[in-house]
């Protein structure tokens, strides 16, 4: 575990793949896609149904414009056309819908809609809230984006009454859907967070402490979030990493932005930086560091075997993060090192290096 859980950069990020449900194509679905509705005329909102899971079942997600705040939809084609959608709780996502759909109970732990085709591609029905017997008149209607994205909607969810994680919402639902994946709070964390709050209302103090974060960059279509959290076990270790997200796709950007035919610059540049860095820290902790750190920063050097890392987008350019390594480094001098080193160009000298059709090149 503390090799897992050292002070370092985290340059991967969980795959939106990885936790976006398989699609089966053996269907073509009619109401797959995006809508905009109300529930009883009085509350607005935007729901999405994203991806088949077999020829029955269906996954969407949805938010309300008041709160803007995703929600997850798991449901089912009924073989009378209707579509039955219910909320997932990411606390207890396994939450069984015993007697849930057409025939069976009414009540239920969790609020659902009851939808049918209607004209023009509109779905009409119900909306029913958790643990009640009211049913509200849900309409719905097909949803295009008029224009591209240029920022997302930012809040906080809290899990289990102590973890917290940032959520992102865009109006194009299928990258709000990719934003929920990418900042899933068990994705980020690579924790049972259940597991790690049973354990704290015990009185363990070990294990798991949560997730903070930073936006750092939030405009022209770009998201740039940094993440830390820590783990208590012998030491507490901590983990720094950076999101950084095209809204206008849902897409991860990192270092492959890049033009390859300008990499060497762009490397020669980061070393320059980090000799300049290096040095001026040497001088600063004359006589404070001993002869195994003083020369292990010596040794730190960029180039095409060893890359910065950690791309990240602030108010006024692009750093990147340079991973101090060497033999005999103390966990203490890796938290010393941590974020230390950071190289940094403004937008346009980033401009100089990065692929024609960059995503990035939005920035100038």
């Amino acid at each position: 575990m503390l090799a897992l859980w050292s002070c370092e950069s985290k340059t991967t990020t969980p795959a939106v793949t990885a936790a976006t449900p398989a699609t089966d194509s053996t269907r073509t679905v009619p109401v797959l896609g995006s809508y905009k509705g109300s529930i009883a005329g009085r509350y607005p909102f935007r729901l999405a149904i994203t991806s088949q899971l077999n020829k029955t079942e269906v996954v969407g997600i949805y938010y309300y414009l008041k709160q803007q705040k995703p929600i997850r939809l798991w449901g089912i084609l009924a073989p009378d056309g209707e579509i039955w959608l219910r909320e997932i709780d990411p606390e207890r996502p396994d939450t069984v819908a015993t007697g849930w759909g057409p025939g069976g109970k009414v009540r239920h732990p969790f609020a659902y809609f009851r939808l049918r085709p209607a004209s023009q591609g509109s779905l009409t029905g119900t909306w029913q809230g958790a643990k009640s017997d009211k049913q509200l008149p849900a309409q719905l209607t097909p949803y295009h984006i008029s224009g591209p994205v240029q920022k997302a909607h930012v809040s906080e969810r809290t899990y289990f009454e102590e973890f917290t994680a940032p959520e992102f919402t865009v109006s194009d639902m299928g990258v709000t859907e990719k934003l929920y994946w990418l900042f899933d709070i068990e994705n980020l964390s690579e924790q049972t967070l259940q597991e790690e709050h049973r354990n704290h209302e015990k009185g363990g103090f070990q294990g798991y402490g949560g997730v903070s974060s930073e936006v750092t960059y939030n405009d022209r279509g770009l998201l740039s979030v940094s993440l830390r959290d820590e783990y208590t076990f012998a030491n507490v270790n901590s983990r720094f990493w950076t999101i950084l997200v095209d809204l206008r796709t849902g897409e991860t950007l990192n270092e492959n932005e890049l033009d390859p035919a300008k990499e060497k610059a762009f490397l020669a540049s980061c070393e320059a930086q980090l000799q300049q860095q290096l040095a001026a820290y040497l001088a600063s902790e004359a006589g404070g560091l001993d002869s195994i750190d003083a020369a292990g920063l010596r040794s730190q050097h960029i180039g095409p075997e060893k890359w910065p890392d950690d791309m990240r987008i602030e108010k006024n350019g692009v750093s990147f993060n340079h991973s101090v390594e060497y033999d005999m480094m103390s966990n203490f001098m890796r938290k010393t090192y941590n974020e230390q080193f950071r190289l940094s160009f403004t937008f346009a000298e980033m401009a100089r290096y990065l692929k024609p059709n960059s995503p990035l090149r939005r920035l100038q």
